[in-house]
């Protein structure tokens, strides 16, 4: 297990490509013209009207229309782009009227997104399981440049790369004499359905692809060794972001990852989850990203700020009841993360803390944001793989060499040597001991002083699960996931399922399935608001 691990830090991730290329020959549209195309589309959508979507034909007249709008799409994707790149960034679909809903008003395809990739064009690399939704229309995927998030509207996303959208291309013919088509993107998380002359029809979606092209995207896959022995340079990536445009009729859940890891880690797990139509229509998924390598306890605070910041943004008077049903999940050291922000007197913890003899504490920053706060108000909490009581392998020799090549950032360092310094009385010979207690890994030692001041500490009283592994050997209590012991992963309240995995257990599909169902009930249980 120790050789397992030294692997996995020494050898960091392969890149996946980003996005399919955009490439069409000049002989296919001489053969078949772009005119011709339109004409069909206009024949097919006219024909859509008034069809009865019970009927047989109906599938054939859907397969044809949007097989040609698939041809017309990556047509104007690969002119697009090559307009791009020459510089024209006020480049417009010839002869159509573009629309793409964002928020409550339609904007240009220049001030929304960069690309735009057909979904089946993309490779599902990453992903076990490929969802997708029959219906008329094509799924699409928009890219969304850092520099066009903030004019969506309705979309939250901190210190991002960028994002993308979960679209489905509708190509509309109005009747007026004269009108030109209309190409529709449908944000696929708002829209079920579109109604033609009184008859619902259902939109083709496809989810998987959106969840692919968004972790190539923020790359934060090959950050997680950086994550843990260089934090300082994940600044940039670390924080809270939701994939999809914010919507206040759903409730948020909100994603914590562990230990050398990263955000993407739950990449199956949400591709799972949104296999499940109530899941889409009443939660969306958010992100904590954070550097690996910072102590818990410290990073924990900057996860309870976060959360703050983004109500505040977005529910600014705290009327949004969904944000009181909120569903808070951490994964491993994220699970650390999640329990120490549901305390609610967390400073007991520092009954135990090496320099809080002159009882002066509160009065330093960086310990008033670590061991003095409001707890975070979730509705529900679910803990995977949590090593509540710590994990015996940080006490194993590779570990505190690894310790040791952790850099912490300065600004972090300077607070840690000068409040050592102030409740000593003296100056340190010897800092680099005192920073050491601040890394995570001597963190999550059993005998470090956050995992022993972490028990007894009482927590608020919500909906509390536990999803443990036992690497399938099926002999809990006496079970380990590999990483985590039975022992310490285990706690006595709320509910638990062990599962056979190991460490991993937001990647095999028993974990979706108790993921899903939990959900569902907390809806039941949840009066949300719209």
């Amino acid at each position: 297990m120790v050789l397992m691990l030294a692997v996995a830090v020494l050898l960091p991730g392969c890149a996946a490509p980003l996005v399919p290329e955009a490439r069409v020959s000049r002989a296919e549209r001489l053969r078949e013209p772009d005119a011709a195309l339109l004409a069909q589309l206009r024949d097919d959508w006219r024909a859509l009207q008034t069809a009865n979507p019970e009927q047989e034909e109906y599938l054939g007249l859907v397969k044809r229309y949007n097989q040609g709008l698939l041809k017309l799409l990556r047509r104007y994707r690969a002119d697009m782009k090559q307009a791009f790149e020459r510089g024209e960034r006020d480049y417009v679909l010839p002869g159509i009227v573009f629309e793409t809903l964002g928020g409550d008003t339609y904007l240009p395809l220049r001030e929304v997104y960069e690309d735009i990739v057909p979904a089946v064009d993309v490779t599902t690399s990453e992903l076990e399981e490929h969802y997708e939704v029959q219906g008329l229309g094509v799924p699409m995927v928009g890219i969304v440049p850092a520099e066009n998030v903030e004019k969506i509207g309705r979309r939250v996303s901190f210190r991002t790369r960028g994002t993308v959208s979960t679209l489905t291309a509708i190509m509309a013919f109005p009747d007026r004499k004269g009108a030109k088509p209309v190409l529709c993107l449908l944000a696929r998380d708002m829209h079920e359905t579109i109604t033609l002359r009184g008859r619902k029809h259902r939109l083709a979606a496809d989810f998987s692809a959106a969840i692919e092209i968004y972790w190539n995207l923020t790359r934060v896959k090959e950050d997680r060794l950086l994550g843990l022995l260089r934090p300082q340079e994940l600044r940039d990536v670390s924080g809270l972001s939701c994939m999809e445009a914010y919507n206040p009729d759903k409730i948020p859940v909100i994603l914590t990852h562990g230990l050398m890891s990263s955000a993407g880690t739950f990449d199956n797990l949400v591709n799972r989850l949104m296999s499940e139509p109530a899941i889409r229509r009443h939660y969306q998924f958010w992100y904590y990203n954070y550097p690996t390598g910072v102590a818990w306890t410290l990073t924990a605070a900057q996860y309870r700020e976060d959360l703050k910041a983004a109500r505040h943004k977005l529910d600014p008077r705290h009327r949004n009841r969904n944000w009181d049903n909120m569903v808070v999940v951490g994964h491993s050291m994220g699970g650390l993360i999640t329990h120490y922000s549901q305390c609610t007197e967390p400073w007991e913890m520092l009954r135990d803390y090496p320099m809080a003899r002159k009882g002066k504490l509160a009065k330093q920053e960086l310990l008033r944001r670590a061991f003095f706060f409001q707890p975070v108000r979730a509705g529900m909490v679910v803990y995977m793989a949590t090593p509540h009581r710590g994990a015996p392998l940080a006490r194993y020799r590779i570990v505190n060499t690894l310790t040791k090549l952790v850099q912490l950032p300065q600004n972090l360092v300077s607070e840690v040597v000068n409040i050592a310094t102030l409740q000593q009385d003296t100056v340190l010979l010897n800092p680099g001991k005192i920073t050491a207690s601040f890394t995570s890994l001597s963190q999550l030692s059993p005998d470090s002083y956050s995992i022993r001041g972490l028990q007894g500490l009482k927590v608020r009283k919500v909906p509390t699960h536990s999803i443990i592994g036992d690497e399938g050997d099926g002999d809990t209590p006496d079970s380990s996931d590999g990483i985590v012991p039975y022992w310490s992963s285990h706690i006595s309240w709320g509910g638990e399922t062990i599962v056979p995995a190991d460490h991993s257990v937001q990647d095999i599909p028993e974990t979706a399935d108790v993921l899903q169902k939990l959900l569902l009930e907390h809806l039941k249980r949840s009066k949300r608001v719209k």
